[in-house]
């Protein structure tokens, strides 16, 4: 193959110039509804998207298996909302919790303005879990 004899003068002079974003981590902590309801867990600053990183769900009392659905919107359940669904946390029994990890800037984002929701899914815990949200916000 020839060569263009540039050497490595040509791709140091072309190299495109990236802009960064200013990256923050947030973190809310929530306590989880009692009963089957929708509940708004976290609403974003105005004019600003989440986009999803960890959630960690803990049962501080043994209350036995629960499944709790995380989404985005206020739809009343992540059936009649599929496509805003981010997933399906099946917490443990036995003083336990469960976690739902995604990595920088791979996380499901949702829409401007919209909030991010969370309820039990069959029967709800008698005992309030605590439920810890690390996200960022992104215009």
């Amino acid at each position: 193959m020839p060569s263009l004899g540039l050497g490595g003068a040509a791709r140091r002079a072309y190299q495109a110039l990236l802009r960064r974003r200013n990256y923050q981590l947030l973190i809310t902590v929530v306590d989880a509804s009692t009963n089957i309801d929708r509940q708004t867990i976290l609403t974003p600053t105005s004019g600003k998207k989440l986009r999803f990183v960890r959630v960690k769900v803990l049962q501080q009392a043994s209350d036995g298996r629960h499944l709790w659905e995380l989404f985005f919107g206020d739809a009343g359940n992540m059936i009649t909302a599929p496509n805003r669904a981010i997933d399906v946390l099946a917490v443990p029994d036995s003083d336990s919790a469960v976690t739902r990890t995604f990595l920088k800037d791979q996380g499901p984002k949702g829409n401007r303005d919209e909030v991010l929701s969370g309820r039990w899914r069959g029967t709800a815990p008698t005992s309030v879990h605590k439920t810890v949200i690390e996200y960022s916000e992104q215009s």
